[in-house]
């Protein structure tokens, strides 16, 4: 029997909008969770924001307030010692209502709400109003003018997801609503407030680990608790009775033999886990709590050296290659992210060989789904505290106060995620900033963030922002730099003949964002662009799908140019439409190939390289390795390839072409290769072949290979094989448009296998 008693409220609510008078008033029945634009798509009040520019009709939206209602009765057994509304997510600035009174208010998405309700709640019908003020409103005074913010002014002072109030990759779509989760607890004595288990050592054949428990008593008297761990398959392996119970306590457990947790491509993802269960003195529940954890230690290696300073992730003391992509919100709306979606999105990254996505700082904490999804699959986290790209009111203490609330909460929810390896500050505060200097973002890491995290969350590294550190925050010599060989207006201003140079050339310690655009498939541009938008005269749908980042400097190019251009001095100018989209999609898998190369030769001086971005936010036609509906872009596919466990590598170098092999195994291997010369119209010459005795997580060069050999009409190829399957890199020396490529043929035969049974 347990005691505690909880009542959903989420299902269907009645909702009010309303701007200055009663002609401008809506009604409409919505769902909870749910956030408003979710509910007048739902209803047709508003169009469909994703196809075409509808997204424009939709802006009013933002100005109006919204008021939910609910009315109820709860459950006839629903007493207890106290009662307690409880609220996962509210969507921002609301004040909350029970019977006419209120009960508390809301002004940070990011964080649940508690609000205390005992003795407020009636017999028969309870009545619960949550009235949204829109931003304008809520934030009516504040000096946003005051701080530099950018794609949008007024977003600072507002605790929500910052892209909502749009960016260089989505439209601005500024929405509110229960966004989570709503319930009422009945509690009676006490509550467990909070379980962190974390790894204090590994050690032969053994760990310790540390359950720190923290519970809300009203009564103590008779309370008893029972701390179990079971393995990966259910099965007990330390249990402990606390016969007296403190508000907060530490355990030491040591397990035998422990299972360890590591990323995707280096072992398994055994998850343990530790249930806490509270008993009165009759022996009944009072509350229970399960988390699950893994078993395994980071750490963060920055030592300097005569080139300046490195960035290596060490899980359970091996250093890891980190190969991956930025994590953006998967919806402008994100309380319609089902589940399955976030297992379809991290499943499509562990199969591309990823072990590593970056939270970016201006998205949302994501929910549970999101985290189990990744401790299952070892893709590893950086997680950024949500600011971005903005000054901040560090002036504000009010606004000083609200982050610490919401960054301690924040650390409370994840920390037990073996996948979360490293906390920033957030996302490109004060960049290209003398990390010395006064910079913006400095004051919230040295006071809140930084502090927050050695108390709450010590076993993990904190950086103050991203990126950070060297002669100034970006230097990609020193530590985690923001940083690609494509974003550059010489570059991109040029004939761009020598973009295999270029890339082989930009060298990092670790790229936490390297940005490549690439379009979408045909199939996925269709459900939100009409034909004539895809392959007409007119740029405009492009140009507003992808759009453009008013810093990059480049006044004369948008993305949606800047995209085009290269497309065309890759693979050359064509009329025909079909393949001039396919141009402008390979782009990004030619780019993360030879990337990805580059840096995985230089491992451990490079240690790590994230793509901006993995996932999409809204139906758009530039950065992300997977669109917005889930279908992998020719980036996801480069990505895959030169991701692999081991791979050969083609490297221009002065007057010669280096071959490399690069592995990530965990043993020493012996690598059989081949090197070809491969003309287009006629058989392949042996170059050179043999085996490679490749040292575990190293790269080696192979052999050089000098230019004189490589000739217009045909590729330089490497074939080889490894425990991990085969690999080929190929190498053209010029622009792939000069390459003189036979025309090719189709050729269609059948046969029969003849008929089962």
């Amino acid at each position: 029997m347990i005691d505690k008693r909880v009542f959903s409220l989420d299902g269907i609510w009645q909702v009010c909008g309303y701007r200055d008078t009663a002609e401008e008033k809506i009604t409409l029945d919505a769902r909870v969770p749910g956030q408003i634009h979710v509910d007048l798509i739902r209803k047709k009040i508003i169009p469909d924001p994703f196809w075409r520019d509808q997204a424009q009709q939709c802006q009013w939206v933002e100005d109006y307030d919204w008021c939910y209602r609910k009315e109820f009765e709860c459950p006839a057994d629903f007493a207890g010692g106290w009662q307690v509304l409880e609220c996962e997510g509210m969507d921002t600035f609301a004040a909350i209502r029970l019977n006419g009174v209120e009960i508390g208010r809301s002004d940070n998405m990011f964080i649940p709400h508690r609000f205390e309700v005992t003795g407020k709640l009636k017999k028969g019908k309870n009545v619960l109003e949550v009235d949204f003020q829109s931003h304008q409103q809520a934030l009516a005074g504040k000096p946003s003018d005051k701080y530099f913010s950018c794609f949008s002014g007024d977003r600072v002072f507002a605790r929500k997801m910052q892209c909502g109030f749009g960016w260089d990759w989505v439209h601005r779509l500024v929405t509110c609503g229960i966004w989570r989760p709503i319930r009422l607890v009945s509690y009676s004595q006490a509550r467990i407030e909070d379980v962190y288990v974390s790894t204090k050592k590994i050690g032969d054949q053994m760990a310790e680990v540390n359950v720190d428990l923290a519970v809300e008593q009203r009564n103590s008297s008779g309370i008893t608790a029972i701390l179990v761990i079971r393995d990966n398959d259910g099965k007990m392996v330390a249990e402990k009775r606390l016969e007296t119970i403190k508000d907060i306590s530490s355990h030491a457990f040591r397990l035998d033999a422990p299972r360890l947790w590591w990323p995707n491509g280096q072992g398994e993802q055994p998850l343990y886990s530790c249930e806490v269960t509270l008993l009165n003195a009759q022996g009944n529940i009072l509350d229970e709590k399960r988390i699950s954890f893994g078993i395994r230690t980071v750490e963060l290696d920055m030592t300097p050296d005569e080139k300046g300073c490195g960035f290596i992730l060490k899980i359970n003391g091996r250093p890891i290659f980190c190969k991956g992509g930025n994590w953006v919100p998967a919806d402008p709306f994100p309380t319609r992210i089902p589940a399955e979606k976030y297992q379809r999105l991290i499943a499509q990254a562990a199969r591309a060989n990823i072990n590593m996505l970056r939270c970016w700082g201006g998205g949302i904490y994501e929910p549970p789904a999101f985290w189990e999804t990744c401790n299952r699959h070892g893709i590893l986290i950086m997680q950024d505290f949500m600011l971005a790209c903005a000054e901040y009111p560090e002036d504000d203490s009010q606004f000083m106060q609200q982050l610490e609330k919401e960054f301690s909460l924040a650390i409370h929810m994840l920390r037990n995620h073996p996948a979360l390896v490293l906390w920033t500050g957030g996302n490109e505060l004060g960049m290209n900033s003398d990390p010395q200097s006064n910079y913006s973002g400095r004051k919230i890491a040295e006071q809140i963030s930084g502090p927050l995290c050695q108390k709450l969350d010590p076993n993990r590294p904190f950086l103050p922002t991203s990126p950070w550190g060297g002669k100034t925050n970006n230097d990609p010599a020193w530590g985690e730099s923001h940083t690609t060989a494509w974003y550059d207006t010489n570059f991109l201003l040029s004939d761009m003949k020598d973009y295999r140079q270029r890339i082989s050339d930009c060298t990092f310690r670790f790229a936490s964002e390297s940005a490549i655009v690439g379009a979408p498939p045909l199939h996925s541009l269709r459900k939100f662009l009409s034909e004539d938008d895809i392959f007409g005269p007119d740029k405009a749908l492009w140009e507003y799908r992808t759009k453009d980042n008013p810093y990059n400097g480049i006044d004369a190019m948008t993305h949606y140019d800047m995209l085009v251009k290269t497309a065309e001095q890759l693979y050359g100018r064509t009329e025909d439409p079909i393949l001039r989209l396919r141009h402008m999609e390979y782009v990004q898998c030619e780019w993360i190939r030879l990337a990805m190369e580059a840096a995985r030769r230089r491992m451990f001086f490079s240690s790590g390289l994230l793509f901006w971005m993995y996932n999409d936010c809204w139906p758009a036609s530039g950065w992300s390795m997977l669109d917005y509906f889930g279908y992998a872009k020719a980036g996801w596919y480069g990505m895959k390839r030169a991701c692999a466990p081991v791979i050969a590598a083609l490297a221009p170098v002065d007057n010669h072409v280096e071959l490399w092999i690069a592995s990530d195994l965990a043993k020493d291997a012996s690598i059989p290769y081949r090197l070809l010369i491969q003309p287009f119209s006629a058989s392949a010459q042996i170059l050179a072949e043999g085996t490679m005795g490749i040292k575990a997580n190293r790269s080696q060069k192979v052999i050089d290979i000098p230019c004189e050999k490589l000739k217009p009409d045909c590729l330089l190829i490497c074939d080889m094989e490894s425990p991990s399957g085969t690999d080929r890199s190929a190498f053209y020396p010029g622009p792939l448009h000069d390459a003189i490529l036979p025309r090719t043929r189709l050729q269609v035969s059948q046969s029969s296998r003849g008929s089962r049974g």
